[in-house]
């Protein structure tokens, strides 16, 4: 891997956690699928919120899997499947527990204090003191507080069943990619047992087939690619967002298709985007920041919902105050995340490396 690539990945990386950010920052309803109509009041913040939240960021999960998925199959072997294997069950297991008893011991402390029973009484998992040992146990293993730990759990069970994604994207290659992407896209029903392919699935394994295969991305026209990407990227959520509010009807494609297009010509948008602007200055700073992407994963929840359920009390719930609350929330998140991972390399750096599983 060239330190171009290394470092454009690094980028690319930060820039789709902060897209995580600005999805679980909505704060105008509760989640709704992002595949399902909107039926409450259309307002200027909550289409402001439904067009960042649930438009731009939306190629956060499907990138995060597609370079996972190319990361570890770029210089995959049968004879290292076990190597691959100790190495993600340090950066992969290790953090999915510390971090899924780090945030149940959050939330129980926090319930430990009767002035806090509003914010805290039943978030996500409810009250989490008096329970049996048992109901801890689970908690964990199912990252009931701290969400966005089903990525990793899904990484894990995909990183078991290397072998058998290796073997068949060896001997059938682009044959079973491009088949593949027309089910996603399209969002053609398939067996339960191949559900994971909605969930990212797709994405990893179309990232282990580029690094299986050895496919070269052309950088010659990367600046008329990435232009004509966005502009069809701004055109799909535009167009997505008009049907989620009703604005008019989607006569040919579905909600869900919409947003599995947005998704797809999103990345291609932000991939080759970078290469036109991989010069620029501001790049130089988020490099800085890239260190901690994946500190900022696993520690932005719960926090970034206490930190929503706290602001909704100072500034209420008119559209300028969640607005404010919505981009505020996002600031205040990423200053403590950083923060705090900040302190912990500079300070205690085996400790931030155990807790970034190596990274």
């Amino acid at each position: 891997m060239t330190d171009y690539l290394s470092q454009k990945i690094k980028i690319v990386s930060f820039i789709a956690i902060f897209f995580v950010l600005l999805q679980h920052a909505i704060n105008f309803t509760g989640y709704i699928d992002p595949n399902s109509s909107f039926f409450g009041k259309a307002t200027w913040n909550t289409i402001f919120q439904y067009v960042v939240g649930y438009g731009v960021s939306r190629i956060a999960v499907a990138l995060f899997f597609l370079l996972s998925g190319y990361l570890f199959f770029r210089n995959f072997t049968l004879s290292r499947y076990f190597f691959k294997i100790r190495s993600r069950t340090h950066s992969l297991f290790v953090p999915y527990v510390v971090w899924s008893a780090l945030g149940l011991g959050f939330i129980f402390i926090l319930q430990s204090f009767p002035e806090l029973t509003n914010y805290f009484s039943s978030l996500y998992t409810g009250r989490v003191i008096g329970q049996p040992f048992s109901y801890y146990v689970q908690s964990i293993l199912h990252h009931g507080v701290t969400f966005p730990l089903w990525f990793l759990a899904d990484l894990i069970l995909y990183t078991l069943l290397a072998p058998l994604f290796y073997i068949v994207l060896k001997f059938t290659s682009v044959g079973l990619v491009v088949p593949l992407f027309i089910l996603w896209i399209f969002s053609i029903p398939l067996p339960p047992v191949f559900s994971f392919l909605y969930r990212g699935g797709f994405f990893y394994l179309l990232g282990a087939y580029v690094a299986i295969s050895r496919v070269y991305l052309p950088s010659e026209n990367a600046k008329q690619m990435g232009i004509f990407a966005f502009l069809c990227w701004i055109i799909l959520i535009v167009s997505k967002t008009c049907v989620a509010f009703g604005i008019f009807p989607s006569l040919w494609l579905t909600l869900r298709q919409l947003d599995n297009m947005t998704i797809a010509v999103g990345i291609c948008a932000l991939w080759f985007g970078y290469d036109m602007i991989a010069k620029l200055r501001c790049l130089s700073t988020i490099s800085l920041l890239t260190p901690f992407t994946f500190f900022i994963f696993v520690s932005h929840e719960p926090l970034l919902e206490l930190v929503k359920r706290i602001g909704v009390d100072f500034v209420g719930r008119s559209e300028n105050a969640l607005f404010i609350l919505y981009c505020g929330s996002i600031v205040v998140t990423l200053c403590i995340t950083i923060g705090l991972g900040f302190l912990l390399r500079r300070f205690t750096s085996k400790l931030f490396v155990f807790l970034v599983g190596g990274r």
